[in-house]
């Protein structure tokens, strides 16, 4: 999607076609833990990323005041985040698997 085309309308479209739990869309609206947060703040806006205890990792905190770049690094962090969780999903998945075989 192209950075001067993304609005608050067409990410909100994008969210709900691909929910994303770790997407904190204007407040605690998924996971709190390793996910991505977006707030509109005074003139700008704010993103920001929280480790694997739901803490701000400080320097994540990106501060701008357009929203099109705001949207399109908050939607690719909370991808990152959700590619990551699948990951570990899928090793834990593999660990399990290897743990059966050698039992």
């Amino acid at each position: 999607m192209d950075r001067e085309s993304l609005t608050i309308s067409a990410a909100a479209e994008r969210l709900a076609a691909h929910p994303m739990t770790t997407a904190n869309w204007f407040g605690p609206t998924g996971r709190p833990e390793s996910s991505a947060w977006i707030i509109e703040h005074g003139p700008g806006w704010r993103v920001w990323e929280t480790d694997e205890k739901g803490v701000v990792v400080d320097y994540t905190v990106m501060r701008t005041e357009s929203e099109s770049e705001a949207l399109e690094e908050f939607l690719a962090r909370a991808d990152h985040h959700r590619r990551a969780a699948l990951s570990a999903a899928a090793l834990e998945e593999l660990g399990n698997y290897f743990a059966y075989l050698v039992r």
